[in-house]
């Protein structure tokens, strides 16, 4: 074997060994991004409303009374982890401390859920749009962290799908034209009130689109931001989010 080519296999072989055979979490020697130790402290959303994955905390599958009273307007919601425990303090560890390798464990885990759920529905969406935060936000934090993470599953499903995967651009076709208050800091009526003229669709898109988010609260955002995709011509929308806040009790 030349030389120059072993060279560069041995060098690959202790890259990997060193560097990328970790889990991304607590660096233990795993094959996966996650050894097996920290991907079981994600509280997943295995008991959710069958349309909006509200958390229901039932092995009933049903819908719940929000949606069989106003049924969303997005087609498809795929959210497979909960919003608390490990997942809450990542996503916050990412978007207030500026610590984006903390993405690819969480979309790694979005993107088995997806492939999971489409594998037998050759329908995948064609397009991939992220909801941005407004440009005075993005300042604030030197990025837009639903554009990176989009950015990574787009390059997760690339390899794991080729052709089929949706196609991305960095530049989103929906705009938030106001800085609202956070969701999160806010009552349900003032939600609802948060979102009215925030976002316009700009731009060119396919009929069957994922739109992507962080997390979905009250699911106004991603509610306004479908009708506003669904009256620029879409005739599909799916929802890709990684996590779904459960709503609080007592």
């Amino acid at each position: 074997m030349d030389q120059k080519k072993l060279s560069t296999i041995n060098i690959t072989k202790v890259y990997r060994r060193l560097v990328i055979d970790h889990c991304y979490l607590c660096h233990a020697k795993s094959d996966t991004t996650l050894c097996a130790f920290c991907e079981a402290g994600f509280a997943v959303n295995q008991f959710a409303c069958l349309l909006c994955k509200r958390p229901t905390y039932s092995e009933l599958q049903f819908i719940c009374g929000q949606c069989q009273a106003m049924p969303p307007p997005y087609d498809v919601c795929i959210a497979p982890l909960r919003f608390e425990s490990l997942t809450k303090s990542l996503i916050h560890s990412i978007k207030f401390h500026q610590q984006a390798d903390y993405i690819r464990p969480l979309i790694e885990l979005l993107s088995r859920k997806l492939i999971e759920h489409y594998q037998h529905i050759e329908d995948w969406p064609t397009q991939l749009i992220f909801v941005p935060s407004h440009p005075k936000r993005i300042k604030e934090r030197g990025f837009c962290q639903t554009q990176l993470m989009a950015s990574e599953l787009y390059k997760i499903l690339r390899q794991k799908l080729g052709n089929r995967t949706p196609s991305f651009v960095k530049q989103s076709v929906i705009k938030k034209t106001i800085n609202t208050q956070a969701q999160h800091t806010l009552s349900r009526k003032q939600r609802l009130e948060n979102h009215k003229g925030v976002y316009q669709v700009e731009g060119i898109m396919d009929s069957h689109i994922a739109l992507f988010d962080d997390v979905m609260t009250s699911g106004n955002t991603l509610e306004t931001c479908t009708k506003q995709l669904k009256k620029a011509g879409a005739t599909q929308v799916d929802i890709w989010v990684i996590a779904r806040t459960p709503d609080k009790t007592g």
